[in-house]
């Protein structure tokens, strides 16, 4: 009964030893991976996902890529972020209820690296200089390449690309946020921004247009909108757009100064005309045109009055309005030879009248900063002014 009893307990001794053993054996490569040996890790965590995978071997496989990016140059993790997606990926596949949540565990992971990634990149893009921006890329490529869907790397990684002076690359960047779910309209606006910059004017009123479908409410999405108009030769939808845009800012001086600029674009065009009407005895046309062309350039003069008298010391809105003067003067003196003889004496007191404020403007301009020399083009315009009047 005694050796019975031994029996037993040797039996229930043999059994928890058993467990013990079965417990203890799970595979794990912590040991290997403390000492930093991942290269071994990883050859070990493959061979028992060959015999068995699990969701908890596919983290440590991601675990270790990702170990083994943190410890590389930033322009050399690309491949082992790729590795550790991969890995993190493929835990899904094996995941059961009972299981821990190993997928819990890497999403947690790759966003640690995502994040580690983009706010380096954002603070060397902060140093501003060529080799950091440089660094700001592949921090920013790298965070792309964890998260796919991080659409703010996207953009940051365009930005940063763009003020490396490579429109291509920014816009392939922006390219790949389009299309994710949570593209933001910032997005469209700034791919607006670089087609012009890169001379597609077309695209870039797909892309202002696709930002806000109500542009007028946008005023930077309206700036580009018009750039984008003046870029690809559409004054007269330029100046459409920038008339509602003055109604809509009516205090915004650099808004009036631009609807100014493009009603002269305008008034040039029609003087064109009026040339060619007058070389061809054409009374009707002249007439017409003559008074298109009074109307159209007092709204452009109004419109950079408006703008200077909002910032009289604003450098871009005095010249405006000085630039404006002198080329009207020269518009007016082009047409003097071929206009009808009835014409030419208020073609002639028109033209000296404008050159009057051209010189004045030019003076200001002249005041306000005396650095520039604008005397040479003064005193041009007052030899011009009394060579006519000695006539």
């Amino acid at each position: 009964m005694k050796n019975l009893i031994i029996t037993r307990y040797a039996i229930v001794s043999i059994a928890i030893g058993f467990f013990l053993s079965c417990s203890s054996s799970k595979f794990s490569a912590d040991k290997l991976i403390d000492d930093g040996n991942y290269e071994q890790a990883l050859v070990e965590i493959s061979t028992e996902i060959d015999k068995n995978p699990s969701p908890y071997l596919y983290f440590q496989k991601g675990k270790i890529h990702g170990l083994i990016a943190s410890d590389a140059s930033v322009s050399e993790r690309a491949y082992s972020y790729a590795e550790m997606n991969s890995s993190f990926d493929s835990i899904s596949v094996f995941q059961t209820s009972s299981d821990q949540d190993w997928q819990a565990e890497a999403d947690s992971l790759s966003n640690h690296y995502w994040n580690l990634e983009h706010q380096n990149g954002l603070k060397a893009y902060e140093e501003d200089s060529q080799e950091s921006v440089l660094k700001a890329i592949n921090h920013f490529k790298n965070a792309v390449s964890i998260d796919p869907n991080a659409i703010e790397s996207y953009k940051s990684l365009s930005i940063a690309q763009y003020n490396n002076g490579n429109i291509d690359n920014a816009l392939e960047s922006l390219k790949a946020a389009e299309i994710l779910p949570n593209a933001t309209p910032d997005v469209f606006e700034s791919l607006g921004f670089l087609y012009l910059e890169k001379g597609d004017p077309e695209q870039s009123i797909i892309y202002y247009k696709k930002a806000d479908q109500d542009p007028l409410k946008n005023k930077n999405i309206a700036f580009g909108l018009v750039n984008a108009y003046i870029s690809q030769g559409k004054t007269y939808e330029a100046i459409s757009f920038l008339d509602q845009l003055v109604n809509e800012f009516p205090n915004d001086a650099k808004l009036h100064n631009v609807y100014g600029t493009q009603l002269y674009e305008q008034v040039s065009d029609l003087f064109s005309n009026l040339k060619s009407a007058y070389s061809v005895n054409d009374t009707s046309t002249t007439a017409t045109l003559s008074v298109e062309i009074e109307g159209v350039s007092e709204n452009a003069e109004n419109e950079l009055i408006k703008a200077y008298q909002m910032a009289s010391s604003n450098l871009e809105f005095v010249e405006s309005l000085a630039v404006f003067y002198n080329n009207m003067s020269g518009n007016y003196f082009s047409i003097y030879q071929t206009a009808f003889q009835d014409d030419k004496v208020a073609i002639e007191a028109k033209a000296l009248s404008l050159t009057d404020f051209a010189i004045t403007y030019y003076e200001k301009l002249q005041e306000l900063n005396s650095n520039s020399n604008y005397s040479e083009k003064i005193e041009n315009l007052k030899k011009l002014k009394e060579s006519w009047t000695n006539q």
